[in-house]
């Protein structure tokens, strides 16, 4: 028998410290690579890791807030113009974000499956450049800005990110932050139980 998939329901909530963990990751992050990023912001592998690891209204609040310190930092400190099209810009990427959110819960399972980790998250950098895409046709913007090299680029930022934002969380099991689930199995891109 299949199992079957009811995307209306909510998961199971992971534990308060599982929680915390993941919500301290996310956040902090993404107001760390937003400083370094800019722009090239790894959106796709936070939307993802957020929709793997929190219920649905903590993912998109948490990736919320991670948009909106990106715009914060952005504007305040790497000196982002005041101008319509900028704005414009920031918005899109709050919106892209919210769809790579979407996504990757729509490709999320809570049981031990083969590519759990990987299709919500190949769900969600298709997501999140698809809005931008579409964007592209109302915003100015460079013709080169979705070319194969940046779009490989801004792919291996994503890939890097999640795969040490992983191993940050495994490395909290191992010292014992975070309490280990027996029943799912190990943590890895390609097969992997995620809650």
């Amino acid at each position: 028998m299949r199992p079957t998939m009811d995307f209306g329901s909510e998961r199971p909530g992971p534990s308060r410290a599982e929680r915390a963990i993941w919500i301290a990751l996310i956040v902090t992050s993404g107001i760390c690579l937003s400083t370094f990023f800019a722009c090239a912001t790894p959106f796709a592998a936070l939307a993802a890791l957020a929709a793997l690891k929190l219920n649905r209204r903590d993912a998109a609040a948490i990736v919320g807030l991670v948009w909106l310190a990106n715009q914060a930092i952005g504007y305040g400190f790497l000196g982002y113009p005041w101008t319509w099209d900028s704005a414009a810009w920031g918005v899109a990427i709050g919106v892209s974000a919210g769809f790579a959110v979407l996504a990757a819960r729509g490709l999320s399972t809570t049981r031990p499956a083969s590519l759990a980790v990987s299709l919500p998250f190949m769900a969600a950098f298709a997501a999140f450049e698809l809005g931008l895409y579409v964007a592209g046709f109302m915003l100015p913007g460079s013709d080169g800005a979705f070319s194969a090299s940046v779009i490989g680029h801004v792919f291996l930022i994503n890939l890097v990110t999640l795969a040490v934002l992983m191993a940050v969380y495994h490395l909290a099991m191992l010292v014992g932050l975070v309490a280990r689930d027996d029943a799912q199995a190990p943590l890895s891109l390609g097969a992997a139980s995620f809650r």
